[in-house]
């Protein structure tokens, strides 16, 4: 009777991992590296706003993770709780290499997404 409980809550969780945890992931471990990369290279590159940015993504992140998380585990019984905790840690393990800042994909992303922090004048390299 609790297994469609159990795999409903390892959805839930995995969708909520895929969509919050793992981009505010990506940012702490990919992003912060690559934006001092960035302000070596390109002296003018506002690290400060890149800061910004990363700090606001993860901390609005961990607060929805943390909020969903303790309402899980509040208002549920054991099978959907684990279900949920085993939906975040399968939706985690196969994205591991994605969190390094040596991806190319993260690179091209970050590029993009921090565009506005260069100096005008220069673009970053697409």
């Amino acid at each position: 009777m609790s297994s469609p409980y159990f795999f409903g809550a390892a959805v839930g969780g995995f969708l909520l991992m895929t969509a919050v945890g793992v981009p505010a992931l990506v940012a702490l471990c990919s992003s912060i590296p690559l934006a001092k990369r960035r302000k070596t290279e390109t002296p003018g590159f506002d690290l400060k706003r890149a800061y910004r940015r990363i700090t606001h993504l993860v901390v609005l992140a961990a607060v929805v993770m943390v909020l969903v998380t303790v309402l899980v585990i509040r208002f549920t019984t054991d099978a959907p709780t684990l279900g949920y905790l085993f939906g975040l840690i399968l939706a985690f393990v196969p994205r591991i290499k994605e969190m390094t800042p040596n991806n190319q994909k993260n690179q091209k992303k970050f590029e993009h997404v921090y565009a506005d922090c260069y100096p005008s004048g220069k673009s970053p390299r697409f």
